[in-house]
């Protein structure tokens, strides 16, 4: 995770912290849109790096309710509170991110986690 962590602020010229938290924002979007057995689930094939960063209330938010957050509310997020404003960067963030969380859950090619973020082009475009 570290080292994910490491290429992500190296590549995008943000500090590791920076990146942490952008990981940590796009973690919450797919766990507060995942149906709440999919998010225990996902909750469990996570490393603790990412799903330590989540209070007790709020797995278990995740786990008994799903929410409707769009992808570009989570741009957003990252944009102020990682990039300085900077949309293309927190897109960069958001699309490095999800590589990450792909691999490291196990769901990479899967479906799972691409049927969140299609389930949310489908309604943008």
């Amino acid at each position: 995770m570290d080292d994910f962590i490491g290429n992500i602020s190296q590549k995008l010229g943000i500090s590791s912290n920076l990146a942490k938290q952008g990981i940590a924002i796009v973690s919450r979007f797919f766990l507060q849109n995942s149906e709440p057995n999919k998010a225990s689930g996902l909750l469990s094939m996570l490393p603790s790096s990412i799903t330590d960063i989540f209070s007790d209330d709020e797995k278990k938010e995740f786990t008994t309710t799903k929410q409707n957050v769009s992808e570009d509310n989570v741009i957003e997020k990252i944009s102020k509170e990682c990039c300085n404003g900077d949309k293309q960067k927190a897109k960069r963030v958001y699309e490095e991110s999800v590589n990450m969380i792909k691999e490291k859950s196990g769901q990479e090619g899967q479906g799972f986690l691409d049927e969140i973020i299609g389930g949310f082009k489908k309604k943008i475009f």
